[in-house]
């Protein structure tokens, strides 16, 4: 596979693919658990993905790319910061209704602590983006919108947490286009 990027590129795919298939339970690593799914060894997610947390690092780009998160830098630049919020509810609705499964999987790995760093690091970038917007509607004449209470609910309706468990459909990208 050396001068083949394109064989490279597929095998990558194939291992950074297997993690779906991963069971949340059971002996062995993800690492162990990725090379089975692939038709692999361990020499091989190595080779292709790096060590455990550059596999999930490249499992959750490639959820986020395929989930529709590409699509929250389009939340910020909504002039009214209400839409702004709602597209971000939104934008994330449809990426954990999209992977629901996997995302339990995911979870369920960092609560076993295979990956704990990962998703925190994950929820870390989405509250980042989300601590924004109360500010922002709080310049736009919502007294309050940004009083600590409401900054400290205001991530459980972009977490999978709560979504996570809500009864809706998988929506791929293209069923929440912007407005």
């Amino acid at each position: 596979w050396p001068g083949d990027s394109a064989g490279v590129a597929e095998a990558r795919n194939r291992v950074i693919g297997s993690v779906t298939g991963v069971p949340t339970g059971g002996g062995g690593s993800i690492i162990e658990a990725a090379a089975r799914e692939a038709g692999g060894g361990r020499p091989t997610v190595y080779d292709h993905c790096g060590a455990r947390v550059s596999l999930l690092d490249a499992v959750f780009d490639a959820l986020a790319e395929s989930g529709g998160l590409f699509q929250l830098p389009g939340a910020f630049t909504q002039h009214d910061p209400i839409v702004a919020l709602e597209r971000f509810i939104d934008i994330f609705c449809g990426f954990y209704s999209t992977h629901r499964a996997v995302l339990r999987r995911l979870n369920a790995l960092a609560v076993l602590g295979q990956g704990a760093d990962t998703l925190r690091d994950r929820n870390a970038r989405r509250l980042d983006g989300l601590r924004v917007l109360p500010g922002r509607i709080a310049a736009a004449g919502h007294v309050g919108a940004d009083a600590g209470e409401v900054i400290g609910v205001a991530p459980a309706p972009t977490g999978f947490p709560l979504l996570g468990d809500l009864p809706c459909p998988p929506r791929p990208p293209s069923l929440f286009p912007p407005p």
